[in-house]
C-alpha cells in the first residue's frame, strides 16, 4: 500500500503536488478555526461579559461571610466548663425526660456522657433540638436502640463543648 500511495504521489507533476500540499494546509487551517479557535473565541466573550457580576457577587459572598462571622461571635452562648453539667440537667428537665432514667458523666472538662435507659423518641429530639440551639455545644456520638415498647428508646450519647 505505501508503495502505491508513494508511486501516485510521484507521478504528479510538481505544480499538482503543491497544489494538494496547499490545499491541506488550507483545509487544517479552516477546520482549525472552525472547531478549535471560533468556539474559543465565543466562550471567551461571554465570560468577559459575566466576569463584573461575578466579581460583584464575590464581593457580596465576601462581606455576606464578615456578617455571618460577626453574627456567630455575638450569638454564642457562655457554657463554661464548670456549669456543663448544671446545664445540661437543665435541658434534660426542659425536655420531658425522666430524670431517673438519666445517667450523666463528665468525661473531661469538655465532653459529657448521657446514657438515658428508657424515654419516648420524641423527649430525645427535643432535648437534642435544644442542644443544637446552643451554638457551642456539639453532639459527637450517639447510639440510639429502639426498645420493645411503642416509641420508647435507650440513648447513648457524647457531647461536647466547642471553643
Amino acid at each position: 500500500m505505501k508503495d502505491i500511495s508513494t508511486f501516485w504521489w510521484r507521478q504528479l507533476s510538481l505544480r499538482e503536488r503543491q497544489f494538494i500540499s496547499w490545499s491541506g494546509v488550507s483545509l487544517l487551517a479552516v477546520l482549525s478555526y472552525a472547531y478549535l479557535w471560533q468556539p474559543l473565541d465565543t466562550e471567551r466573550d461571554k465570560l468577559r461579559a459575566r466576569l463584573p457580576q461575578m466579581r460583584a457577587d464575590a464581593a457580596g459572598m465576601t462581606a455576606e461571610a464578615a456578617e455571618i462571622a460577626s453574627l456567630r461571635q455575638n450569638t454564642r452562648t457562655a457554657i463554661n466548663s464548670s456549669r456543663l453539667l448544671d446545664t445540661f440537667r437543665q435541658f434534660i428537665n426542659e425536655s420531658g425526660i425522666d430524670v431517673s432514667s438519666v445517667q450523666i458523666k463528665q468525661i473531661d472538662d469538655q465532653h459529657i456522657n448521657i446514657s438515658i435507659q428508657k424515654t419516648v423518641f420524641d423527649s430525645w429530639l427535643t432535648l437534642q433540638n435544644r442542644l443544637q440551639s446552643e451554638k457551642k455545644v456539639r453532639l459527637e456520638s450517639c447510639i440510639i436502640e429502639a426498645l420493645s415498647e411503642a416509641g420508647m428508646s435507650k440513648v447513648q450519647a457524647v457531647i461536647s463543648i466547642t471553643e
